[in-house]
């Protein structure tokens, strides 16, 4: 989303960037501010789940896809006062279209990403 709704006192949640298809991003904002930042790989994008927390694994469980393993967008948005018809608009433009979506994992990855994180070096030239 390029801007923060008016009434959105309050976001939370996790989500999954095209540009980023192996790791979760998490998003917090209250009063005007915004973070993001790495949250961990996502399950489906790692072999070995020895040292994972049995309820992340049971909470990954409950959603899996069998493509998309436990990637996907999870928020909570507290408002007062705001047009909720702009929220969901909001948050329907940034998802991928179908044609993206259907292009695949691989294609992703050389999507331009947003957020500028020190790690996409091909991004900071």
């Amino acid at each position: 989303m390029p801007i923060q709704p008016r009434g959105v006192v309050r976001t939370k949640g996790r989500f999954w960037l095209a540009s980023r298809p192996d790791t979760a991003l998490w998003l917090e904002s209250a009063g005007g501010g915004l973070q993001i930042g790495h949250a961990g790989p996502w399950l489906a994008a790692i072999d070995d789940w020895d040292g994972v927390d049995a309820d992340r694994r049971a909470m990954a469980a409950l959603n899996w896809d069998p493509y998309y393993g436990d990637r996907g967008q999870e928020f909570v948005v507290l408002t007062d006062g705001a047009d909720h018809a702009e929220i969901t608009a909001a948050l329907h433009e940034a998802l991928v279209t179908d044609a993206e979506l259907a292009a695949g994992l691989s294609a992703w990855d050389g999507y331009h990403d947003p957020y500028l994180f020190t790690d996409r070096e091909d991004e900071l030239r």
